[in-house]
């Protein structure tokens, strides 16, 4: 063993021979030494920097899948994007389609309505024409007959004019949750649309027909809320001033309040 033999030198567990006229054996087992510590500090050191190379890498791996992932990702939601965006526009497009429809069966249907009335008119102006030469012939007739008839067949002839008077009288019927807005010119086919879907969405009120005069069209709704109208129309965005006018009946004896209205001028369509 090294320990008890003085030709034998250790170093680190390593036994060497010593020789005749060699090297001071201390200075030689420090320097190994020396190179023996550099070279495990290298070694950790070594050892270090191949963990963070490996780790680097790691990083640099799961940086391109993130990409890659990315890029799948970016290009899925700009598929759904489009697809959402087609599909809402051919909603748009169904619903407009779908509106322009009813509003084209309203207006022909308020086209027939208004038809009718002007037959209606026509037929009532010819009757009442027929009735009230009638009346003149049978008055002019009791009055003629007066003197020498007796009181009896006067008072019946006089009955039979009131019938005959009564029957051209056109009947007048009231409406008083119906209400007539009279929208004064200048018209805009845009805002009287709006003013209808802002009224439809009101609960205090319900849309019953729209008659499109050429420069006075009039919207006529039903209130279900008593006197809720006037407060509902000051909130809307088209609609600038309303006055309130004088009730009247209109060609079919029919009566309801009214409003005029003056379309907003600066509204945001």
């Amino acid at each position: 063993m090294a320990g008890n033999n003085p030709n034998v030198f250790n170093i680190k567990d390593n036994e060497f021979n010593i020789i005749q006229k060699g090297l001071d054996p201390e200075q030689v087992k420090s320097f190994v030494e020396n190179l023996l510590s550099e070279n495990g500090r290298l070694s950790t050191e070594l050892g270090k920097l191949k963990e963070q190379a490996e780790h680097l890498d790691s990083l640099k791996r799961l940086a391109d899948a993130t990409v890659v992932e990315a890029d799948k990702i970016a290009v899925t939601i700009k598929e759904e994007a489009i697809s959402k965006a087609k599909a809402e526009s051919d909603s748009l497009l169904a619903k407009a389609e779908e509106k322009a429809k009813k509003v084209y069966e309203q207006i022909y249907r308020q086209l027939n309505t208004l038809k009718q009335q002007v037959n209606s008119l026509d037929k009532d102006f010819d009757f009442k024409s027929e009735g009230e030469a009638a009346v003149v012939e049978l008055a002019h007739s009791a009055t003629k007959e007066t003197n020498k008839s007796e009181p009896d067949d006067f008072m019946a002839k006089a009955v039979a004019t009131s019938d005959i008077i009564e029957s051209t009288t056109q009947e007048v019927i009231v409406r008083d949750k119906e209400i007539e807005l009279e929208i004064l010119p200048p018209v805009d086919a845009v805002k009287i649309t709006k003013i209808m879907d802002q009224l439809e969405n009101a609960s205090e009120v319900e849309v019953v027909e729209l008659i499109p005069r050429p420069n006075h069209p009039v919207i006529i709704v039903y209130e279900n809320k008593p006197n809720s109208l006037l407060d509902v129309l000051k909130k809307l965005s088209m609609v600038g001033k309303v006055n309130e006018i004088p009730a009247s009946p209109n060609g079919s004896g029919i009566v309801r309040r009214k409003y005029e209205i003056s379309l907003a001028a600066n509204a945001v369509k």
